[in-house]
Order: structure tokens, then C-alpha cells, then sequence
């Protein structure tokens, strides 16, 4: 058995270094992409040294500052310590989230299993789950695919999604069952559930609180909060609200929504931006204006502490960002979260505020070179 485990862990290694190297790639691509907002911003020679005297010294050798002047380029404001993308993405998460565990226990389907009975949490009802193929109702009896299509026939609204391998906001739908069919897509139930593979879940569709559907009422608008464990605390980032506009279901960033900031005191910063650097400081579509516009700080409260309590329920797991909404009743919607593949881009560039505030010397030692 020893010779057995030895060889899995080689091969563990292999496929780290391989994972690390594909997304090194597809990160120095995406910020080749961003160069246009990259090169309108000047570093003053000051504020290299300073950037690279605080990556020496904390991760023992310094970086380009393209990701640094990235995000200035939104909101203008400049920090030595934002934290680059590439190494949150190749070194910070994999050191922080074994990728066995977070694969598993980043299947959306797990949710309930993992998070029901956190107090003042509003988890979406499951209608239907797929796990490799297999069926199950919401009470996680198991079903035939027969009997699986028939519990759609005539569930009205609800989203489909699939639970592992996504990202961005893709493969969801949005449906209305109604006689076997969606009325939107005009597809049987059989053929919608198809087009989602063998691991997908179908939940009730959320109704937003009315402070998020002002802002934008064609998608449900969801907080971004990523919180992480130091020195035996979990810590909570700059947090990002996302909202959809032009009548789209989505509020992803990369569907054409835009993304801003919030103040401490849960009102919003003054302006919002789409991923191509547009500014708004009014909703494009519903023409409300940022600035001033208050979330509520006892609700920001309440999402400050469900994520405590949420992540407290995943030690293994070093870094987590979480996908929140707000429910017509004021209770925290659990829409996903996010264990592989997270990003540490937008919640800084729509605050101007490192990832890791005063923590990120701690952070870049944890991966130091």
C-alpha cells in the first residue's frame, strides 16, 4: 500500500502543477485582454518601488503591475497591496482549498446538507436534484427519470442549474412548467433537464427584497462576500454588489451587468462599473442613482454574520466566496457558493480596496516563493 499512496501522490502533484499552468495561462490571457484599461494608468516611479518592495518582501520576489493598475483604472484609486488575480488563482486558493474537498463540497446540490439550520438563512427550496445521473426529489428520495420529469409537469417557475463545472452565471435557465413544457423555450421538461447533463439541481425562483428589485427588477441582484481563515479567524473582503440591467436575468458581470462597491454603513459607493471599465452613477435601465443609495446596515449585518456562521460550517476549506441575495421577508438567500475557480478581481476593483486589507502581507506569505 505504500508504493500504492506514493504513486497517488505523484500523481496528485502532476495534476496540480497542470491545473496551475493551464490557469496561469488563461489568467495571463485574460489580462492581455484588459490592456486598453491597463495602460491608462501611469504608476508614478514611487509607487512601483513601493509595489515592488512589498512583494519582495512578503512574497519573496516581485510581479508585474498590470493587475495593479487594472484596478486602479475602475475607481482610480491606487494601493500597493491589491491583490493580483494570477497569484490568487494559481497559489492563494489551491494552497488554501484542496482541490478534493472543494470539489465536493462546492456541488451546489449539497447546500441544505451543508447549511440548513443557520438561523435568519433562506436556502432555495429543491424541487428536483441529478447527482452522476442519479434522481432525487427534495426530500432526497430517490426517483426514476420518469417519475423525475412528471414532478415538473406543472411546477410553474423555477431555475435549473447545473451544480459542478460552473462559473460566471452560466448554465442556468430560468423556466415555467406548465403541461410538461417550458413556456419560455417551448422544450419538453425531458429535453430542458437533458441540455444540464448528469448534475444539476431545480430550485424555487427567489423574490427579491424590494431595496434590490429598485436597483434592477429582471434579475435577482446578489452580494458578493468572500471570506477567509487567518490566524484562527475567519475574515470577511470588501464586499460587491451585482446587478443585471437591459432586461437580462443575470447580474453577472461578464452578462453585461455591472458591479459596485459598499460602505461599511451599507450605503453604496458612487458609481458602478461594467467589466469593459464603464461608469454609472445611475442604474443604466431603472436610472436610480448610487450614491447615497442605502442597502441597510442591519442588512448588511445579517450577511456579515450568516457567512461567518456559514464558513464556520467548512473549515477544510481555507477561502470561500459566496453568492447572497435578500428575500421579500429580510432573510439572507444562499444562491451559491463558489469553492474553485473564485476570482479576487471585482471586489477590489469596484471598492479600490485591497482583497485582504492589513491581512495581505500575512496572505502573500502563506504562498511565498
Amino acid at each position: 500500500m505504500g508504493t500504492v499512496h506514493t504513486i497517488e501522490n505523484h500523481l496528485t502533484a502532476i495534476s496540480r502543477t497542470i491545473r496551475r499552468v493551464l490557469v496561469s495561462y488563461s489568467e495571463r490571457q485574460n489580462i492581455q485582454k484588459k490592456r486598453k484599461l491597463i495602460d491608462k494608468v501611469s504608476l508614478t516611479e514611487t509607487q512601483k518601488q513601493e509595489i515592488k518592495e512589498f512583494f519582495r518582501k512578503n512574497y519573496g520576489k516581485s510581479l508585474s503591475t498590470a493587475w495593479h493598475r487594472l484596478y486602479q483604472s475602475y475607481t482610480g484609486i491606487y494601493c500597493k497591496d491589491y491583490f493580483p488575480e494570477i497569484l490568487f488563482s494559481t497559489r492563494l486558493e489551491p494552497k488554501l482549498n484542496p482541490y478534493r474537498e472543494a470539489e465536493i463540497l462546492g456541488d451546489k446540490s449539497f447546500l441544505p446538507l451543508l447549511f440548513s439550520g443557520i438561523e435568519g438563512l433562506h436556502i432555495p427550496q429543491t424541487y428536483l436534484s441529478c447527482v452522476k445521473g442519479i434522481y432525487r426529489n427534495g426530500n432526497n428520495a430517490l426517483l426514476s427519470p420518469a417519475e423525475a420529469y412528471m414532478s415538473l409537469f406543472d411546477r410553474g417557475k423555477c431555475v435549473v442549474k447545473k451544480t459542478i463545472d460552473t462559473s460566471s452565471g452560466r448554465d442556468v435557465q430560468i423556466c415555467n412548467f406548465v403541461g410538461g413544457q417550458d413556456i419560455g423555450s417551448s422544450l419538453a421538461v425531458r429535453e430542458v433537464l437533458e441540455k444540464f447533463g448528469n448534475n444539476f439541481v431545480v430550485q424555487e425562483l427567489i423574490h427579491q427584497a424590494d431595496v434590490l428589485a429598485t436597483l434592477n427588477p429582471s434579475s435577482v441582484n446578489t452580494f458578493r462576500v468572500i471570506t477567509y481563515i487567518l490566524d484562527d479567524r475567519i475574515h470577511i473582503c470588501p464586499i460587491a454588489l451585482r446587478l443585471g440591467r437591459s432586461s437580462s436575468d443575470r447580474d453577472n458581470i461578464h452578462y453585461g451587468g455591472v458591479c459596485i462597491g459598499i460602505n461599511a454603513d451599507g450605503t453604496l459607493k458612487k458609481e458602478a462599473f461594467s467589466e469593459q471599465g464603464e461608469h454609472f452613477v445611475f442604474h443604466p435601465d431603472t436610472k436610480v442613482k448610487f450614491s447615497g443609495y442605502n442597502i441597510g446596515g442591519g442588512n448588511l449585518t445579517r450577511i456579515k454574520e450568516t457567512v461567518l456562521k456559514m464558513h464556520a460550517n467548512l473549515p477544510y476549506l481555507g477561502i470561500l466566496s459566496w453568492d447572497l441575495s435578500l428575500d421579500t421577508e429580510g432573510a439572507v438567500v444562499l444562491i451559491e457558493v463558489n469553492t474553485t475557480g473564485q476570482s479576487a478581481w471585482f471586489c477590489q476593483m469596484v471598492n479600490g480596496e485591497s482583497l485582504f486589507g492589513e491581512n495581505t502581507g500575512k496572505m502573500l506569505q502563506l504562498i511565498r516563493k
